[in-house]
């Protein structure tokens, strides 16, 4: 609520000083008749921006849920861009706004008749229409990020009808406000805010896919901001405080809070050191841009382990549909062992999920063509018939038949299970089955119930044991190197942004140089007679 209430009142308040300026300048002038001019650009500005508002909030209400978080990323950028201008523009150009607006309302009376009323609907309607479409847009950025709707409603109806409040009475006169100190503490708070928006931003541009970097974690805020309750509801609204902030929200908020919290609260009238900071900022910018290097540098390497054995398999690529390996192919049903086993590639579909040998794993399998069918004789006697059968002959084989012809299905499985982050071989099992299909003349095909020969052959306990202790160093290099590169990336784009700050300072500062005033010096001759 609070958020809100600081957010319509801000905005709020800028509106009706505007318009307040221009109905008392006109009051002023004795141009009452032009004041309903003046509220009809106001209404017609109102009316848009809560539209605006209300649509917006209709479509992302109705999209996707990773598009919804899209869409509140975009939505969050925007309010995040416009606060920013907003906060800068006032501290700039509040001493001589009420100038600007009574020179623009006198230009708009002098050109007399109709045109200085649509004057007069423009400049209302453009003052409300570019706050209200902040309002609108920064509030249904705080509405996205508050957990409790009603409140933070009540907190920008409030904020709104307060500033209304006020605006009337300074146009009346009977109101008194420092507008320096009322802007700079809102400016702070709205500063606050902001960050709390760039967390928000981050936070939902990760749920939506768009970002994946610098999200390890950094500290337990639990204890601060506990899910449920009302402190949780003041920080995490107000400040972004989350309860497990990652990488990049803290570092977000923090870029983002300290430079425009620094300017805003810096004390008016008293320049800024411009080179000495931007000296600093430089500095700081080479050594930032070191650190990253060296961190990306250090990053350990990550190297997918192959299951070793008798059956060595080599994992290709992997993803969440399928896996491509180079691996021995076994007939465990014919006994064909190493030395006589093809090397082949194959590509696995995944078929499941699990943890195996304390490792979590995907588990891919593929089918190929084994060598136990090829023995298999062409026409079986009754008596293998019946044992394949469950100990009777299929119905409609006659015991006098003698052999009946056969085919024979022989299924050749491999299944491989992979750590998914490291593409380590956790542990891998040819199992082999033939079946036998009879081809009778009288009765038809008969499918036997029982394999006509069937193996298995893996990785030894050994084998696996250390398989799984090798995919377990891996990942914890996964995540060790994920951290590094994390803060490689983060401190890199804050090499950037001091880098940007301080060629920013130093070009203000030229500026201010070549537009300061030259004292003009006289020659000698000159100075002597003007002394005389």
């Amino acid at each position: 609520m609070l958020p809100t209430f600081v957010i319509g009142l801000r905005e709020g308040l800028e509106a009706a000083l505007i318009v307040g300026i221009i109905a008392a300048f006109l009051r002023k002038q004795g141009r009452k008749d032009l004041l309903r001019w003046v509220f009809l650009g106001i209404t017609v500005a109102v009316l848009l921006c809560a539209g605006v508002g209300i649509a917006l909030k209709l479509i992302s209400r109705d999209l996707p849920q990773k598009q919804q978080e899209g869409m509140e990323t975009v939505i969050g950028i925007v309010a995040i861009v416009m606060v920013t201008y907003m906060v800068v523009w006032m501290r700039r150009h509040s001493r001589e706004l009420k100038g600007s607006l009574e020179s623009l309302a006198a230009g708009a009376i002098d050109g007399g008749g109709s045109r200085a009323g649509m004057a007069m609907v423009g400049m209302a309607f453009l003052a409300v229409l570019r706050e209200g479409f902040e309002t609108a847009v920064f509030l249904l950025a705080a509405f996205n990020e508050s957990d409790n709707t009603a409140g933070a409603a009540s907190g920008a109806v409030i904020g709104i009808l307060v500033a209304v409040a006020l605006g009337y009475g300074i146009y009346r006169g009977g109101v008194s406000i420092n507008l320096s100190k009322f802007f700079r503490v809102t400016g702070f708070v709205l500063v606050l805010v902001a960050a709390g928006l760039v967390v928000n931003a981050f936070h939902t541009a990760h749920e939506a896919g768009w970002l994946n970097w610098g999200q390890t974690n950094t500290v337990d805020l639990s204890w601060l901001a506990k899910p449920g309750t009302v402190q949780a509801s003041l920080l995490t609204g107000m400040l972004g405080v989350q309860p497990h902030p990652v990488m990049i929200e803290v570092v977000g908020w923090l870029a983002y809070l300290v430079p425009l919290g620094l300017y805003v609260a810096w004390p008016p009238g008293r320049g800024l050191p411009s080179r000495r900071l931007s000296q600093v900022l430089a500095a700081s910018a080479g050594a930032l841009g070191v650190a990253a290097l060296s961190l990306a540098l250090a990053a350990p390497s990550v190297q997918a382990t192959t299951a070793v054995g008798a059956w060595r398999t080599t994992l290709l690529s992997a993803d969440g549909t399928s896996a491509v390996v180079d691996t021995t192919t076994p007939s465990p049903a014919a006994h064909v062992g190493a030395d006589g086993a093809m090397t082949e590639r194959m590509t696995l579909k995944l078929t499941g999920e699990t943890d195996r040998h304390g490792v979590h794993v995907r588990t891919y399998t593929g089918l190929t063509k084994g060598l136990a069918a090829e023995g298999q004789p062409a026409n079986l006697p009754l008596e293998r018939i019946a044992e394949l059968n469950g100990g009777r002959l299929p119905l409609g084989i006659k015991a006098t038949s003698g052999a009946v012809p056969a085919t024979y299905q022989d299924d050749n499985v491999l299944t491989v299970w992979v750590q998914p982050q490291t593409g380590s071989i956790v542990d891998m099992n040819w199992t082999e089955s033939v079946t036998a299909t009879l081809k009778d003349p009288t009765v038809g095909t008969v499918q036997l119930s029982k394999p006509v020969a069937q193996g298995s052959v893996g990785l030894s306990s050994v084998e696996t044991a250390a398989s799984a202790a090798a995919a377990r160093t891996a990942l914890a290099n996964v995540d060790d190197r994920d951290t590094m590169h994390d803060w490689a990336w983060t401190t890199a784009v804050l090499a950037v942004l001091a880098l940007a700050a301080a060629v920013a300072l130093l070009m203000a500062e030229r500026r201010r140089l070549r537009s300061a005033p030259v004292a003009e010096s006289l020659p000698a001759g000159d100075s002597a007679l003007a002394r005389s």
